[in-house]
């Protein structure tokens, strides 16, 4: 997976405003201050140079995770085709691109983010591109009376950042607001697995269709197993990135955990790829998660079209599971 060329270029003009080192300064210790905060508890950016290294060290990591979400999403509901989005905590737009790359049938989109100096760099990074209609506010969603009606609503690294006293509302609101699918995304993390099992449990309770990862509503086996649910995409680096984090690697695997809810509909499949599967010269091993727990399935080359399902598979892929 790659940026969209039009973002690099975007990205690109607003890096070369910066001092180099400096900028390479700020996004080490800006990385260094999210790792270290605890839950609700988020740095604030506040200058342009701030904003700018952060969204040089980790907008393509955030991009490459939304986009691979919503490639989910749209395997869950081909005929999905929103026209109005809202994007949550949107920081510096990575959810825009992304979604506008899946949906061309998007006509508007709001956008909401608390801090100024990110909002200000969303904007510039959009100017002049083919994208929706875009209304940034600047704003915390809390302190909104109501949001949107819309047909995808996103919270993309949002939910763990906000004080665990006001998850639940925001929960709601997201969900009042939701007309179509909620999409909500966190480190791949076992702190964000957990934050991601308790969303979960809530949106069961309002009657959600949960259409992934989770490909049942019973009690998440990994959890049971002391494991965490997670999932991984790469993304090339581009140039301006690889200088910033003197990384020799052209590309980035970004780990994340995620939900998709909807007012409507089911899995496409009753099992899901929970690990990377292991090929070996006549049989492929998947670790899949079931209403029946975890199921460890050996398919051999034997099996003809199933073969050839499972090494086309990938980790996340949905698995139809048939109990013997």
């Amino acid at each position: 997976m790659q940026l969209p060329a039009s973002l690099q270029r975007a990205l690109e003009r607003v890096i070369a405003t910066q001092p180099a080192a400096a900028l390479e300064q700020t996004a080490a210790a800006l990385s260094n201050r999210y790792r270290e905060a605890s839950a609700g508890s988020a740095p604030v950016i506040t200058s342009p140079l701030e904003a700018v290294a952060y969204a040089a060290w980790r907008m393509p990591a955030t991009y490459a995770a939304l986009r691979s979400v919503f490639k989910r999403l749209a395997e869950a509901q081909p005929d999905f085709a929103p026209t109005r989005m809202l994007d949550v905590g949107a920081g510096s737009g990575a959810a825009i691109w992304a979604a506008a790359e899946q949906w061309p049938s998007l006509r508007r989109i709001v956008a909401i983010e608390r801090q100024p100096a990110i909002t200000r760099l969303g904007e510039q990074l959009v100017t002049g591109a083919d994208l929706p209609p875009i209304i940034w506010q600047r704003s915390d969603v809390l302190a909104l009376d109501r949001l949107p009606d819309s047909d995808l609503v996103v919270a993309g690294y949002v939910y763990g950042e906000i004080e665990s006293a006001v998850r639940v509302l925001l929960l709601s609101r997201l969900w009042n607001a939701t007309h179509g699918a909620l999409v909500l995304v966190e480190p791949g993390t076992p702190a964000g697995h957990a934050t991601m099992l308790s969303i979960r449990s809530e949106l069961i309770k309002r009657d959600a269709s949960i259409l992934a990862p989770c490909p049942h509503t019973g009690e998440c086996p990994l959890a049971a197993r002391n494991d965490w649910c997670h999932f991984g995409q790469r993304i090339a680096r581009p140039a301006f990135q690889r200088r910033l984090k003197g990384a020799a690697a052209p590309f980035e695997d970004e780990k994340f955990a995620y939900l998709i809810a909807a007012r409507h509909g089911a899995p496409p499949a009753n099992g899901r790829i929970v690990r990377h599967p292991i090929t070996h010269s006549k049989r492929i091993e998947l670790q899949v998660c079931t209403a029946q727990g975890l199921q460890h399935i050996t398919v051999t080359r034997s099996q003809g079209e199933a073969w050839r399902r499972a090494r086309d598979s990938v980790w996340g892929d949905g698995w139809d599971y048939h109990p013997s």
